[in-house]
């Protein structure tokens, strides 16, 4: 991707031996997160934003080797902004290390900057596959993410919905992220030699998925795959057409906004990617934690948690580091060990050939049952 700032280019190979002045007491971590815009990113952006800002609350309490500043921008969903956000944390701002964003093609527009730059990103809650991937065999790769990955999830949700439905139909946005997802999708059915009864799209923008519903009824999907970023919308036709098939899809169906837009008796059965089992102590005493500290404005445990848990491994990786540098922070997070994760992040999250907190292994279905998401059992 070119830079469009003026001298942007040359300051890149300099830009990592500026960073880091900061002294060992006190340590800048950027962030970027979706915070103002549709509803569906802010209500990650703001989840997200919380569980890193109660993981640095905890560190300080618990004495923590430096004093740590969040210098937190709003890309407001705009992947033109969110690049000029992250160039000026880097040049101005002068952080060792960046957190975020919600949208994957903000993350997918910087990433490249940063790779180039050598500035350790931690990505999230952006799901996108090739984040990280793309960026692996690079030496050394300083893309990272704590985060659910769409292809895990995609994977559990078809081994579970091949095995339990005959007939499986898909209803996406138009969205660079819908339409890559929709592919996996289509990908996956494919090498599980099941081919989808019906395939429908719609602009994000559109406020009725009437006509997406009727087709899906008319082929007669019993599970229709939902991924489209209005998460909501999909339930909306199902009472004047008669139609309540099992709805499962992106992770964003485990929004309490969701669940309070749509009503329980409506959204329940729903399946999701999940990453945070609430039938867990440790799950329930975090949820009343965050409940606690943010009162009605905490609304998605799950995104809530991966928040935490990536401040948890950054903050980690400063106080083991070598140097308080782009580059020490970066062998520091690939070394992090020893986490109580509130998700399913495992206590080593990261390797040489690993820069995914979440692994296939650790991500499974969730349901909700009751007005609350539970693992799914099958």
């Amino acid at each position: 991707m070119a830079i469009k700032h003026s001298g942007a280019l040359a300051l890149l190979t300099t830009l990592a031996l500026s960073i880091g002045s900061a002294s060992a007491e006190n340590v800048k971590i950027g962030v970027v997160q979706g915070l103002s815009g549709p509803p569906a990113i802010t209500d990650f952006g703001e989840s997200y934003l919380q569980g890193i800002k109660l993981a640095v609350k905890d560190y300080e309490a618990k004495g923590g080797k430096h004093k740590i500043e969040l210098v937190v921008y709003d890309d407001e969903a705009n992947p033109q902004k969110a690049v000029s956000l992250v160039q000026r944390l880097m040049q101005n701002d002068k952080v060792p290390v960046i957190i975020g964003t919600v949208s994957s093609g903000n993350v997918l527009a910087f990433a490249p900057i940063m790779q180039k730059a050598g500035v350790p990103l931690v990505a999230g809650p952006s799901i996108a596959t090739n984040i990280t991937a793309q960026f692996i065999d690079q030496s050394p790769s300083y893309i990272f993410r704590c985060s659910m990955v769409e292809k895990f999830q995609i994977e559990s949700m078809l081994d579970w919905g091949t095995k339990t439905f005959k007939k499986i139909g898909l209803v996406h946005s138009t969205t660079g992220y819908a339409v890559f997802a929709a592919k996996e999708i289509q990908e996956g059915l494919k090498a599980r030699n099941v081919q989808l009864v019906a395939v429908e799209s719609a602009a994000p923008n559109v406020s009725d998925l009437t006509p997406q519903l009727l087709k899906m009824k008319e082929a007669g999907a019993e599970l229709v795959l939902n991924f489209h970023e209005s998460f909501e919308l999909i339930y909306r036709p199902m009472s004047k057409l008669d139609y309540r098939p099992t709805i499962a899809g992106n992770w964003g169906l485990s929004s309490m906004k969701v669940l309070q837009i749509v009503g329980q008796k409506e959204i329940e059965g729903t399946v999701m990617g999940q990453a945070l089992d609430m039938a867990l102590d440790g799950s329930k005493a975090f949820v009343a934690r965050m409940e606690t500290e943010y009162g009605k404005a905490f609304r998605w445990p799950v995104i809530a948690a991966l928040g935490y848990d990536a401040g948890q491994v950054v903050l980690r990786a400063l106080d083991t580091a070598k140097t308080i540098d782009p580059k020490g922070v970066r062998d520091a997070l690939e070394s992090v060990d020893g986490i109580k994760a509130i998700s399913a992040t495992p206590e080593k999250p990261f390797g040489p050939k690993d820069h995914e907190c979440l692994d296939r292994e650790h991500v499974f279905l969730g349901v909700w049952k009751s007005g609350q998401v539970v693992r799914l059992k099958y």
